[in-house]
């Protein structure tokens, strides 16, 4: 978690109002989507603070496979003889008089999920209480998961149980999801989008931080920091804990007087900072791309700006139509947006200095020409 979370206020007073109207308020089942870094996972722990504060338990789970069976596992009581299982079986006497067993269907589980739920809320119930589950990298989840969990918290809801739902993940969870047609209930979620943070919001934020720990932070380091984010959430974390570390470097001891961050320590941290962004988010984010997005990168890595649809597609030796279909695919998936018609820019920071850094290894991997073309198998 950051010291201080800034340029959130708006969707945490929409869930904070979601929790004071009751149930069924619309900031009782939540979807919050944005690009890597822009602190989908911090906004969920923020709303595990605000409900524990009022008496409420948290779940927390990150989608991957079984992870229905996992919310189950946390949800079975502590004591008595309630069990619960993702296969649940009965015994059975065959013919001949001998014990065999007869398994449940899969589609079990959205019922045994909801009894599970239902008994946790009738204890927190008691004391003015409530359950929260949060989903975090829900674009991740098998769809057997999300039908059962979907299916348990539209039954809860519908009987006015204190209870609430948030799931985030990459925008591509709202396509996947929001339109599968078992799982209707989820469309009813309140959107969310996180995005970048004003620039005089991250200033003010640096400067009171590095204050409460006794270093002054202002003037030109201040400025040079503030760029170096572009207001983007996870790159303002790196920004301030690199140059923090590098100022109690040279200072040593906070208590030794008069302490401020240079203009040099600014340069140091932002640095340092610029590649360990490469390593957590854009490795990663080109990772989880096609060869033929990757080549669309490339291609746009070439300007120092807004990109011509029409110049990507023939450096790409592709014409626009074919372009087009990778240009959306990549807008929605918030790694490039739209900046006036029939022009792209790239949305998450640096992402076009980190192409250009590895430009050469990413052609290599995909078998491409080195000679900078960009021509892409069929």
């Amino acid at each position: 978690m950051p010291p201080v979370l800034i340029g959130r206020d708006v969707v945490l007073a929409d869930f904070e109002e979601g929790l004071d109207n009751g149930s069924g308020a619309p900031g009782r089942l939540m979807q919050v989507t944005g690009a890597r870094g822009t602190g989908k996972t911090v906004i969920l722990t923020e709303f595990k603070r605000m409900v524990e504060r009022r008496g409420w338990q948290a779940i927390s789970e990150t989608a991957s496979a079984g992870m229905a069976q996992r919310l189950l596992d946390k949800l079975r009581p502590q004591k008595g003889n309630f069990s619960f299982s993702f296969e649940p079986t009965v015994s059975v006497m065959n013919v001949g008089g001998s014990l065999g067993s007869i398994h449940y269907e899969k589609t079990r589980l959205p019922l045994t999920l909801r009894e599970a739920m239902g008994m946790r809320l009738n204890e927190l119930e008691k004391h003015g209480g409530g359950l929260l589950v949060t989903i975090d990298e829900a674009q991740a989840a098998e769809r057997s998961d999300m039908i059962a969990i979907a299916t348990a918290a539209q039954h809860l809801t519908s009987e006015d149980r204190n209870l609430a739902f948030v799931f985030a993940g990459l925008p591509s969870m709202s396509s996947k999801w929001l339109n599968d047609d078992v799982m209707t209930f989820l469309r009813r979620a309140q959107p969310e989008r996180l995005g970048d943070v004003p620039l005089n919001e991250v200033s003010q934020a640096l400067a009171d931080t590095f204050y409460s720990t006794g270093i002054t932070f202002d003037g030109e380091p201040l400025h040079i920091a503030t760029q170096a984010t572009s207001g983007y959430p996870f790159m303002i974390q790196l920004v301030g804990y690199h140059i923090w570390r590098r100022a109690m470097r040279r200072i040593g001891d906070v208590n030794s007087g008069n302490i401020a961050v240079t203009a040099e320590d600014a340069k140091l941290g932002v640095a340092d900072a610029l590649s360990c962004l490469g390593d957590t988010v854009h490795g990663p984010e080109l990772d989880g791309l096609s060869p033929i997005d990757k080549t669309y990168l490339l291609a746009m890595a070439q300007d120092d700006g807004p990109s011509s649809t029409s110049v990507i597609a023939k450096r790409m030796g592709k014409d626009v139509r074919y372009a087009s279909i990778y240009r959306m695919r990549l807008i929605e998936a918030q790694v490039i947006e739209e900046k006036g018609y029939g022009r792209v820019d790239f949305a998450i920071p640096y992402l076009r200095e980190y192409l250009r850094e590895h430009a050469a290894y990413i052609r290599m991997t995909l078998g491409l020409p080195d000679d900078g073309t960009y021509i892409t198998k069929s």
